[in-house]
């Protein structure tokens, strides 16, 4: 594994064409967690991931597309579009330099503006005939086993019991008490949209957290880690399979 620790030399002699970018956000998590939630679990997940693949661990992207948590101070975001225009000018210079797969470990569910990103980006590298691909990965990947780890499986959204756990798990000196909340928050997620987080909850957490364990977090993580890899060999297994119809 390669990082921004590593000098010249050891870039010029690594057989590394794949780098990894964890990106997260900064902003509440309630009173119980901290702002940099959604970056350290997508931190800790392209790190296992760059470890497994001998993959370049870039630095997290710890601010990005928040808008929806702005009412708190304390919250920092960038305009959806100008985090777009970031991950291309990430993708293009790791392309010019050598790098032949990108992946987005997204840690945030408000940054959905990578999806589209990611889709436009890897159509005109192919317009282009340039060997380069963007894969996105989010730290839901496991959503659909959730329930093999978690009580809680909806209206589990933020700062609940899955992200509770998962800082009980990698930094648990960094969880502090919750806030009890009178009644959990049961709009629809897009309500986002058109509210702020502090508006449709008492606490800002939209979730469980009482429901949250180290344990539980560290049984999430590996099984993230998992899906993950199953997800790029799926990929793989798909352009091996285009690749023999069009032979």
């Amino acid at each position: 594994m390669l990082t921004m620790f590593n000098n010249r030399k050891d870039f010029q002699n690594a057989e590394c064409d794949t780098a990894i970018l964890p990106v997260g956000a900064l902003e509440q998590h309630g009173s119980h967690l901290p702002y940099g939630t959604d970056t350290i679990i997508a931190g800790e997940l392209a790190e296992r991931l760059a470890l497994t693949l001998d993959a370049y661990l870039l630095p997290p992207i710890s601010i990005a597309s928040s808008i929806e948590h702005r009412a708190d101070k304390g919250t920092v975001y960038l305009k959806a579009d100008t985090l777009a225009l970031v991950i291309r000018d990430i993708a293009e210079s790791l392309l010019y330099s050598g790098f032949k797969r990108l992946l987005l470990i997204n840690g945030h569910g408000g940054n959905w503006i990578l999806k589209p990103t990611i889709r436009q980006l890897n159509r005109d590298f192919t317009d282009r005939s340039d060997e380069m691909e963007v894969i996105l990965i989010h730290t839901s990947v496991a959503q659909g086993r959730q329930h093999e780890v978690m009580e809680h499986t909806k209206l589990d959204i933020h700062g609940g019991e899955k992200e509770t756990s998962h800082i009980l798990h990698l930094c648990p000196e960094h969880v502090k008490d919750y806030a009890p909340q009178s009644a959990p928050t049961n709009v629809p997620q897009d309500f986002m949209d058109y509210f702020d987080v502090t508006e449709l909850t008492e606490d800002g957490y939209w979730g469980y957290p009482e429901a949250a364990s180290a344990e539980k977090g560290e049984k999430m993580m590996d099984l993230m880690v998992e899906c993950s890899l199953g997800y790029l060999q799926q990929i793989e297994r798909e352009k091996e399979r285009i690749r023999k119809l069009k032979n």
